[in-house]
Protein backbone atom coordinates (compact mmCIF):
# COMPACT_ATOMS: atom_id res chain seq x y z
CA UNK A 1 0.00 0.00 0.00
CA UNK A 2 2.84 2.41 0.50
CA UNK A 3 5.78 3.14 -1.27
CA UNK A 4 8.96 2.11 0.26
CA UNK A 5 11.41 4.53 1.94
CA UNK A 6 14.18 3.92 -1.09
CA UNK A 7 11.35 4.80 -3.80
CA UNK A 8 9.97 7.59 -1.93
CA UNK A 9 13.89 8.78 -2.07
CA UNK A 10 14.00 8.52 -5.85
CA UNK A 11 11.04 9.89 -6.16
CA UNK A 12 11.84 12.92 -3.67
CA UNK A 13 14.68 13.80 -6.20
CA UNK A 14 13.10 13.04 -9.23
CA UNK A 15 10.34 15.76 -8.76
CA UNK A 16 13.35 18.23 -7.82
CA UNK A 17 15.06 18.04 -10.77
CA UNK A 18 12.22 18.08 -12.68
CA UNK A 19 11.15 21.27 -11.10
CA UNK A 20 14.73 22.83 -11.12
CA UNK A 21 15.21 22.20 -15.01
CA UNK A 22 12.02 24.38 -15.59
CA UNK A 23 12.61 26.72 -12.30
CA UNK A 24 16.26 27.14 -14.52
CA UNK A 25 15.27 27.80 -17.70
CA UNK A 26 12.73 30.79 -16.59
CA UNK A 27 15.57 32.22 -14.48
CA UNK A 28 17.73 31.81 -18.01
CA UNK A 29 15.33 33.96 -19.58
CA UNK A 30 14.88 36.42 -17.26
CA UNK A 31 18.92 36.67 -16.87
CA UNK A 32 19.02 36.92 -20.87
CA UNK A 33 16.29 40.05 -21.16
CA UNK A 34 17.90 41.28 -17.99
CA UNK A 35 21.54 41.62 -19.80
CA UNK A 36 19.10 43.31 -22.79
CA UNK A 37 19.08 39.94 -25.06
CA UNK A 38 22.73 40.01 -25.77
CA UNK A 39 24.23 36.89 -24.34
CA UNK A 40 24.77 34.29 -26.78
CA UNK A 41 23.98 30.71 -26.68
CA UNK A 42 27.17 29.02 -25.22
CA UNK A 43 26.40 32.03 -22.15
CA UNK A 44 22.80 30.92 -22.11
CA UNK A 45 24.18 27.55 -21.20
CA UNK A 46 26.49 28.54 -18.83
CA UNK A 47 23.79 30.49 -17.43
CA UNK A 48 21.38 27.89 -17.20
CA UNK A 49 23.50 25.10 -15.75
CA UNK A 50 24.54 27.45 -12.85
CA UNK A 51 21.12 28.25 -11.96
CA UNK A 52 20.10 24.38 -12.62
CA UNK A 53 22.66 22.98 -9.64
CA UNK A 54 21.91 25.72 -7.35
CA UNK A 55 18.27 25.14 -7.73
CA UNK A 56 18.31 21.25 -7.88
CA UNK A 57 20.61 21.78 -4.36
CA UNK A 58 18.08 23.99 -2.94
CA UNK A 59 14.82 22.04 -4.35
CA UNK A 60 15.96 18.63 -2.79
CA UNK A 61 17.26 20.24 0.65
CA UNK A 62 13.46 21.59 0.84
CA UNK A 63 11.93 18.51 -0.58
CA UNK A 64 13.51 16.28 2.16
CA UNK A 65 12.91 19.12 4.78
CA UNK A 66 9.24 18.21 3.98
CA UNK A 67 9.07 14.76 3.88
CA UNK A 68 10.96 14.77 7.21
CA UNK A 69 8.30 16.89 8.72
CA UNK A 70 5.27 14.37 7.26
CA UNK A 71 6.99 11.45 8.51
CA UNK A 72 6.92 13.50 11.50
CA UNK A 73 3.52 14.00 12.00
CA UNK A 74 2.77 10.38 11.14
CA UNK A 75 4.71 9.54 13.69
CA UNK A 76 2.63 11.56 16.16
CA UNK A 77 -0.28 10.13 14.46
CA UNK A 78 1.16 6.42 15.48
CA UNK A 79 2.19 7.42 18.85
CA UNK A 80 -1.63 8.82 19.77
CA UNK A 81 -3.04 5.46 18.48
CA UNK A 82 -1.17 3.35 20.85
CA UNK A 83 -1.68 6.01 23.65
CA UNK A 84 -5.49 6.47 23.22
CA UNK A 85 -6.16 3.57 20.54
CA UNK A 86 -8.09 4.45 17.48
CA UNK A 87 -10.60 6.74 18.18
CA UNK A 88 -12.45 9.30 16.33
CA UNK A 89 -10.34 11.85 16.81
CA UNK A 90 -7.17 9.52 15.59
CA UNK A 91 -9.15 8.84 12.08
CA UNK A 92 -9.68 12.81 12.00
CA UNK A 93 -6.14 13.03 12.34
CA UNK A 94 -5.00 10.60 9.68
CA UNK A 95 -7.80 11.77 6.97
CA UNK A 96 -6.50 15.86 7.44
CA UNK A 97 -2.84 13.83 7.13
CA UNK A 98 -3.99 12.31 4.25
CA UNK A 99 -5.13 15.66 2.44
CA UNK A 100 -8.97 15.42 3.38
CA UNK A 101 -10.96 13.74 0.17
CA UNK A 102 -9.57 10.36 -0.26
CA UNK A 103 -8.78 8.69 -3.14
CA UNK A 104 -9.50 4.78 -3.86
CA UNK A 105 -6.16 3.39 -2.41
CA UNK A 106 -6.44 6.24 0.47
CA UNK A 107 -10.18 4.75 0.92
CA UNK A 108 -8.61 0.95 1.16
CA UNK A 109 -6.19 2.35 3.50
CA UNK A 110 -8.82 3.77 6.16
CA UNK A 111 -10.95 -0.01 5.58
CA UNK A 112 -7.51 -1.87 6.98
CA UNK A 113 -7.27 0.88 9.62
CA UNK A 114 -10.82 0.55 10.81
CA UNK A 115 -10.40 -3.14 10.29
CA UNK A 116 -7.41 -2.88 12.76
CA UNK A 117 -9.03 -0.94 15.34
CA UNK A 118 -11.89 -3.68 15.22
CA UNK A 119 -14.50 -1.16 14.16
CA UNK A 120 -16.39 -3.44 11.75
CA UNK A 121 -19.54 -1.67 10.40
CA UNK A 122 -16.77 1.56 9.55
CA UNK A 123 -14.22 -0.72 8.05
CA UNK A 124 -17.46 -2.03 5.78
CA UNK A 125 -18.96 1.28 5.20
CA UNK A 126 -15.07 2.33 3.71
CA UNK A 127 -15.09 -0.50 1.69
CA UNK A 128 -17.98 0.50 -0.09
CA UNK A 129 -17.09 3.80 -0.83
CA UNK A 130 -14.02 2.50 -2.84
CA UNK A 131 -14.31 2.15 -6.67
CA UNK A 132 -12.63 -0.99 -7.56
CA UNK A 133 -12.06 -0.62 -10.89
CA UNK A 134 -9.51 2.33 -10.01
CA UNK A 135 -7.52 -0.06 -7.95
CA UNK A 136 -4.30 -1.44 -8.95
CA UNK A 137 -3.81 -5.01 -8.96
CA UNK A 138 -2.39 -5.71 -5.84
CA UNK A 139 -4.77 -3.13 -4.03
CA UNK A 140 -7.52 -5.36 -5.70
CA UNK A 141 -6.37 -8.08 -3.96
CA UNK A 142 -5.78 -6.60 -0.87
CA UNK A 143 -9.46 -4.94 -0.74
CA UNK A 144 -10.41 -8.85 -1.08
CA UNK A 145 -8.35 -9.71 2.13
CA UNK A 146 -9.79 -6.88 3.90
CA UNK A 147 -12.91 -8.09 2.75
CA UNK A 148 -12.54 -11.54 3.93
CA UNK A 149 -10.46 -11.21 7.12
CA UNK A 150 -13.07 -8.95 8.82
CA UNK A 151 -16.07 -11.41 8.28
CA UNK A 152 -13.25 -13.79 9.56
CA UNK A 153 -12.89 -11.65 12.74
CA UNK A 154 -16.55 -11.59 13.46
CA UNK A 155 -16.72 -15.50 12.89
CA UNK A 156 -19.51 -15.20 10.05
CA UNK A 157 -18.84 -17.92 8.40
CA UNK A 158 -21.26 -17.98 5.55
CA UNK A 159 -20.28 -14.54 4.41
CA UNK A 160 -16.32 -15.34 4.74
CA UNK A 161 -17.06 -18.65 2.23
CA UNK A 162 -19.11 -16.37 0.59
CA UNK A 163 -16.70 -13.87 0.08
CA UNK A 164 -13.57 -16.45 -0.55
CA UNK A 165 -15.37 -18.30 -3.48
CA UNK A 166 -16.12 -15.11 -5.23
CA UNK A 167 -12.26 -13.62 -4.39
CA UNK A 168 -10.71 -17.13 -4.84
CA UNK A 169 -8.89 -15.67 -8.10
CA UNK A 170 -7.35 -12.42 -6.54
CA UNK A 171 -6.32 -13.91 -3.35
CA UNK A 172 -4.44 -17.06 -4.93
CA UNK A 173 -2.49 -15.15 -7.16
CA UNK A 174 -1.87 -12.52 -3.78
CA UNK A 175 -0.32 -15.28 -2.12
CA UNK A 176 2.49 -16.01 -4.81
CA UNK A 177 3.86 -12.31 -4.66
CA UNK A 178 6.13 -10.63 -1.77
CA UNK A 179 3.24 -9.84 0.21
CA UNK A 180 1.43 -13.00 0.18
CA UNK A 181 1.89 -14.10 3.75
CA UNK A 182 -0.87 -11.47 5.05
CA UNK A 183 -3.41 -13.42 2.82
CA UNK A 184 -1.84 -16.24 3.62
CA UNK A 185 -3.10 -15.80 7.27
CA UNK A 186 -6.31 -14.70 6.68
CA UNK A 187 -6.64 -17.94 4.33
CA UNK A 188 -5.55 -20.01 7.84
CA UNK A 189 -8.17 -18.04 9.89
CA UNK A 190 -10.55 -19.06 7.00
CA UNK A 191 -9.96 -22.56 7.52
CA UNK A 192 -10.05 -22.00 10.99
CA UNK A 193 -13.24 -21.14 11.88
CA UNK A 194 -14.44 -23.81 9.21
CA UNK A 195 -13.03 -26.46 11.32
CA UNK A 196 -10.10 -27.28 9.03
CA UNK A 197 -7.49 -27.66 12.00
CA UNK A 198 -4.43 -28.63 10.14
CA UNK A 199 -4.93 -26.63 6.91
CA UNK A 200 -5.25 -23.64 9.29
CA UNK A 201 -2.13 -24.93 11.01
CA UNK A 202 -0.10 -25.15 8.01
CA UNK A 203 -0.89 -21.76 6.66
CA UNK A 204 -0.35 -20.30 10.00
CA UNK A 205 3.10 -21.79 9.85
CA UNK A 206 4.37 -20.85 6.22
CA UNK A 207 2.83 -17.00 6.74
CA UNK A 208 4.89 -16.98 10.27
CA UNK A 209 8.08 -17.11 8.70
CA UNK A 210 7.75 -13.73 7.55
CA UNK A 211 9.99 -11.11 8.67
CA UNK A 212 7.02 -8.65 10.32
CA UNK A 213 6.37 -9.36 14.13
CA UNK A 214 3.27 -8.32 13.74
CA UNK A 215 2.26 -10.81 11.51
CA UNK A 216 4.29 -13.44 13.54
CA UNK A 217 2.26 -12.37 16.44
CA UNK A 218 -1.21 -13.36 14.22
CA UNK A 219 0.31 -16.72 13.15
CA UNK A 220 1.18 -17.48 16.82
CA UNK A 221 -2.11 -16.62 18.00
CA UNK A 222 -3.75 -18.55 15.28
CA UNK A 223 -1.46 -21.69 16.17
CA UNK A 224 -2.75 -21.10 20.27
CA UNK A 225 -6.51 -21.37 18.70
CA UNK A 226 -5.81 -24.59 17.11
CA UNK A 227 -4.01 -26.01 20.02
CA UNK A 228 -6.69 -24.85 22.14
CA UNK A 229 -9.15 -26.27 20.12
CA UNK A 230 -7.31 -29.54 19.93
CA UNK A 231 -7.62 -29.81 23.62
CA UNK A 232 -3.44 -29.18 24.66
CA UNK A 233 -4.18 -26.69 26.78
CA UNK A 234 0.02 -26.03 27.40
CA UNK A 235 0.94 -25.96 23.69
CA UNK A 236 -1.77 -23.15 23.74
CA UNK A 237 -0.34 -21.57 27.21
CA UNK A 238 3.13 -21.50 25.11
CA UNK A 239 1.77 -19.63 22.28
CA UNK A 240 0.68 -16.92 24.49
CA UNK A 241 4.28 -16.05 26.27
CA UNK A 242 5.09 -16.05 22.44
CA UNK A 243 2.41 -13.96 21.11
CA UNK A 244 3.06 -11.29 24.28
CA UNK A 245 6.36 -10.63 22.73
CA UNK A 246 5.69 -9.86 19.58
CA UNK A 247 2.48 -7.87 19.43
CA UNK A 248 2.39 -4.44 18.34
CA UNK A 249 -0.90 -3.13 18.02
CA UNK A 250 -3.80 -2.08 20.32
CA UNK A 251 -5.52 -5.01 18.39
CA UNK A 252 -3.30 -8.15 18.57
CA UNK A 253 -3.24 -7.27 22.31
CA UNK A 254 -7.34 -7.68 22.65
CA UNK A 255 -7.07 -10.68 20.48
CA UNK A 256 -4.18 -12.31 22.52
CA UNK A 257 -6.30 -11.38 25.79
CA UNK A 258 -8.84 -12.85 24.32
CA UNK A 259 -6.52 -16.32 23.59
CA UNK A 260 -5.95 -15.80 27.14
CA UNK A 261 -8.56 -15.70 28.70
CA UNK A 262 -9.92 -18.99 26.64
CA UNK A 263 -7.01 -21.24 27.88
CA UNK A 264 -7.73 -19.91 31.58
CA UNK A 265 -11.13 -21.23 31.08
CA UNK A 266 -10.23 -24.62 29.86
CA UNK A 267 -8.05 -25.13 32.96
CA UNK A 268 -10.79 -23.93 35.16
CA UNK A 269 -12.91 -26.35 33.48
CA UNK A 270 -10.79 -29.10 33.96
CA UNK A 271 -10.22 -28.27 37.66
CA UNK A 272 -13.78 -28.42 37.79
CA UNK A 273 -14.42 -31.43 36.08
CA UNK A 274 -11.30 -33.02 38.28
CA UNK A 275 -13.06 -32.35 41.51
CA UNK A 276 -16.06 -33.49 40.09
CA UNK A 277 -14.44 -36.57 40.25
Amino acid sequence: MKLSKRRNVILNILVSLADSLVISYVLMFLTWLVRGMRVGLEGCVRIWAVYYILCAGIMIIISFGLAALRRGELRDITDRMFDKGCDDEYFRLLKEYMGGELLPSQQLVFASCYLEAGRMEDCRRELEKVDFAALSAPEQEEYFNVCLYSAVLEENVELANEIYRKAKHYLDRAVMKKRGSYVMHTLGMLCYINGRLENAYSLFEAAGKDRSDGLKCECTIGRGLIYLAGGDKEGAKEMCYAAAELAQTYMQAARLKDLMMKVENAYRAEGRKKAGA
